[in-house]
């Protein structure tokens, strides 16, 4: 069998055991190896700024795109339907930061249905600056005009993950961050409780949302690993006896 056999084979098993736990996670089982704590501690946080008439920030990173971390920018676009529903709109204290305006534009497009003419008063887009350093000058005088309760970093951000961060809990905010860049993971490590790192990130979206999708990838992503572990061990054990 070549390798592209061997990826094939990988794809079409990930694709029958996607759509197999799709169909039996649309009943009342659930999957409960993954569980994520800070998400809901994120949640709750927000819940309780709302309670106290504080501001919700979330902050969709300082660029769309990197040629490290290509799709960051839409990971983080992927966390808004969770975020941004209509109820979140309703008091006007939902903010949304980016650095940059295709970020803006997807997000307005995802919550097209809260908004009519391309231009929703119930969510409040600041475009703090085009570059890294220039969306941190931005953003934290964004905190003085609108002190945060809650915070939720979330798509491509570097060392100055730590500032904003920094920022927001001189304020007395709580900071929820998902970063997905390994410099920003690095940088908010020792001083950001609740925070994922390395895959957490990507399963983000199930963690605010555990839909049957959702619960399905994570099983599905379980069973592909450590498959391909089994298979490794099997293949050097096959090398070092001389049978390969």
């Amino acid at each position: 069998m070549t390798w592209t056999q061997i990826g094939w084979t990988v794809i079409g098993l990930s694709a029958v055991l996607l759509i197999v736990f799709s169909i039996l996670f649309k009943g009342k089982r659930q999957y409960k190896v993954r569980k994520f704590t800070s998400p809901g501690v994120f949640q709750k946080q927000r819940v309780a700024a709302i309670e106290r008439g504080q501001a919700r920030h979330l902050v969709l990173g300082d660029q769309f795109w990197s040629r490290s971390y290509p799709a960051l920018g839409l990971h983080a676009l992927a966390t808004l339907p969770s975020l941004a529903t209509s109820e979140d709109l309703l008091d006007g204290e939902q903010l949304l930061s980016a650095g940059a305006g295709e970020l803006v534009l997807f997000a307005r497009q995802i919550v097209e249905g809260h908004y009519q003419g391309g231009f929703s008063t119930h969510l409040p887009v600041f475009l703090p600056g085009p570059t890294p350093f220039s969306f941190l000058a931005g953003f934290i005088p964004e905190t003085g005009l609108h002190p945060p309760g809650s915070v939720g970093m979330f798509g491509n951000f570097g060392l100055t993950a730590a500032l904003l961060s920094e920022a927001v809990e001189l304020r007395g905010g709580h900071v929820f961050a998902a970063a997905g860049s390994i410099t920003a993971q690095a940088a908010l490590f020792m001083k950001t409780q609740d925070l994922l790192i390395g895959e957490e990130v990507f399963l983000l979206p199930g963690g605010f949302e555990p839909t049957a999708v959702n619960q399905a990838g994570w099983v599905t992503e379980d069973i592909i690993r450590l498959a391909l572990m089994i298979l490794l061990v099997i293949a050097a054990g096959l090398k070092m006896a001389g049978v390969i």
